[in-house]
């Protein structure tokens, strides 16, 4: 028994010829019948927001317009996409991007001991960032124009950013990244955290009204 209603493949079958995969929904004689999302709201409690919920990278000219009328969202955004990176690096990329567990227990040590207390990513010596280096690049030399850098520009290598301990907002962010991926829109590639997952989880942590609800909903209705 299912809420009171008896399981049968008959009943299956009847709803199933009435679906509709154009528009994921199902054409009953009172008219289709989906997610609505005030009823959704009240199951999840997500809010509807302003902003769409949208997974992209930024060009680096939304970058530097992002620096100006945000420094604090661009610092975190910087922030958290080279931890992001070192993480690759460390554990190896998968479709591009890390899994989704080796992004955790890079962010919270003792994850995977039943025993030990949960741990915040601690900052690196400078013998592990010379170790990470040498299995990379110190520095990049730009020798010709590249979108907004100008030739003879040197970018250091992502891994100092390790030296500093990890600010709250960026921890969050990186836990947010899991939240939404497991829990909020689970999209493809399964199991594994994409770069394009850091700019809404930004936003989330600076306040911004991000409509995660609706994104929900889309995704549910999609996997009807």
């Amino acid at each position: 028994m299912c809420y009171g209603i008896i399981p049968s493949h008959y009943n299956f079958f009847e709803i199933l010829e009435k679906y509709n995969p154009d528009t994921y929904m199902f054409f009953t004689p009172v008219g289709e019948m989906g997610f609505a999302l005030h009823e959704m709201f009240e199951v999840l409690g997500l809010s509807m927001g302003d902003l769409p919920y949208e997974k992209y990278i930024p060009s680096t000219e939304e970058l530097h317009l992002l620096k100006q009328d945000a420094p604090q969202v661009y610092e975190t955004y910087w922030e958290i996409l080279c931890h992001f990176h070192i993480c690759t690096q460390v554990t190896g990329w998968r479709s591009r991007g890390v899994k989704q567990m080796s992004w955790a227990n890079y962010l919270f040590g003792g994850m995977e001991e039943k025993l030990s207390l949960v741990s915040r990513l601690a900052a690196s010596t400078d013998t592990e960032i010379a170790e990470r280096i040498s299995e990379s690049v110190t520095s990049y030399l730009i020798e010709s124009n590249e979108d907004t850098f100008k030739p003879d520009t040197v970018c250091d290598s992502f891994h100092h950013q390790a030296k500093i301990p990890i600010s709250d907002r960026a921890l969050l962010v990186g836990f947010l990244m899991l939240w939404l991926k497991w829990c909020v829109v689970p999209t493809l590639p399964h199991e594994v955290i994409v770069a394009d997952m850091v700019y809404p989880a930004i936003f989330l942590v600076h306040g911004w009204p991000i409509s995660l609800l609706s994104a929900t909903v889309g995704c549910l209705q999609s996997g009807l």
